[in-house]
């Protein structure tokens, strides 16, 4: 007998396909807790990857290993069954100017908390927490923390002389008190800059 999806959250969708992803939101401040401990938020699998027929059993809270081909792959298994192949490459570790590395995991878990669900109802694909092998696995409800959220909007200062100066601030979006807002993210610079350090 098959299990059903469970109540979960839609994250986005449907699309124009009729798939929609349903599962557990992880915000950005709570994606750089779960990264400061080591571990990885995986979006999916790589589509073509995916053997369908057997990630249609997947649901949200079951636990899969993780394993590097030692080639260039890092698959994710259910036993003896490959279930497709994460879409993280050798490069994905390696620290860049305007992004730090991921922590390299050979061996771990996969913690699903996001499901994707094709106009049928069915399972496509699913993501969520990577965790080296041997590191505790939390009850499902516990494994994305707490985090605040901000939201970006616009401040308009208008000047005695009808000047009018707007700025980007970010304001408070959470019920939670006592933290400070994120910090504006950095500006991003073009290939050029980045090539010829202007």
């Amino acid at each position: 007998m098959k299990r059903g999806l469970g109540d979960w959250s839609l994250l986005s969708g449907p699309n124009k396909d009729g798939s929609r992803h349903i599962g557990i939101r992880v915000l950005p401040d709570a994606a750089r807790q779960i990264h400061a401990r080591g571990h990885i938020v995986v979006n999916k699998m790589y589509e073509r990857s995916v053997d369908r027929g057997a990630i249609s059993n997947a649901r949200i809270g079951d636990v899969f290993d993780v394993r590097f081909d030692g080639d260039k792959g890092w698959w994710v298994w259910q036993d003896d069954v490959r279930l497709g192949r994460l879409t993280w490459s050798l490069s994905s570790f390696e620290t860049r100017e305007w992004r730090g590395g991921m922590p390299r995991i050979d061996e771990g878990t996969l913690q699903v908390i996001r499901l994707v669900v094709d106009a049928g109802g069915i399972v496509v694909n699913a993501g969520g927490i990577v965790r080296p092998l041997g590191d505790a696995i939390p009850p499902v409800k516990k494994a994305v923390p707490d985090a605040q959220e901000y939201v970006p909007t616009l401040r308009a200062v208008v000047g005695i002389e009808g000047g009018v100066r707007v700025a980007k601030e970010n304001v408070d979006g959470s019920p939670r008190v006592g933290r400070q807002p994120a910090p504006l993210p950095r500006s991003r610079r073009s290939i050029w800059e980045r090539l010829t350090g202007h």
